[in-house]
This record gives structure tokens, sequence and C-alpha cells, in this order.
């Protein structure tokens, strides 16, 4: 039987405390709101949504190396054999949730579940 997310959390880090930690650690600092924030506004979630927060920021970090790096195949995916790219589409993609930038990388097969 699959366990609560509470009994996963203390198993894998010990607590929500560090899984918040490893959160942060992985997504860096977003611009306009200090660590602090960010800390209190990822407590303030489910269990649920943070592990399920790290599973994705991790995949992002290990199978591409961060986020700019999952940008910049994503463009190179989309110039296709022409090598010509819209101007505007990877500011387009830097606005996207890192989730719909990894459901971008299935659909373009650089993710393979």
């Amino acid at each position: 039987m699959k366990k609560a997310p509470l009994q996963q959390a203390k198993e894998r880090f010990g607590g929500k405390e560090k899984l918040v930690d490893a959160i942060v650690g992985l997504i860096g600092k977003p611009s306009g709101i200090t660590k602090d924030e960010l800390k209190k506004k990822l407590k303030a979630q489910s269990n649920r949504k943070l592990l399920v927060l790290y599973e994705r920021e991790n995949t992002v970090k290990e199978r591409f190396g961060g986020r700019d790096k999952l940008i910049a195949q994503l463009c190179d995916v989309k110039k296709g054999k022409q090598g010509k790219l819209d101007k505007d589409y990877k500011k387009h993609l830097e606005k996207l949730s890192t989730g719909r930038l990894l459901d971008l990388a299935r659909r373009y097969n650089l993710l393979k579940n």
C-alpha cells in the first residue's frame, strides 16, 4: 500500500522543513521575493504538492542540468532543419512553469518516462 505524503516526506527528507529546504535549493530564489518569503509560502503547501514539486525540479536538474538548459534544448528542437526560430519563442518559454516545460519536453521526445 502506498504511504501517505506525510510519511513519505518524513522518510525521504526527515520532515516537511527539510523537504522545503531541498526544494528551495533546487529552484533558487525567484525574482521579487525573498528566500524567507518563499520558504513561508512553501511551508503552507500540502506535503503532496511539495513532493510533486521536488520530483519535477529534481527531474529538470538531473536530466537537463537546469531550467535554462531545458529551455535551450526546447528552442533547438523547435528550430528544426531550417535553423530559424521566432524571436519571442524563448521569451514565451521562460514565462512557462517548470511543469509546462516538462510537458513540452515529453511532446518533443526529449524526456522519456
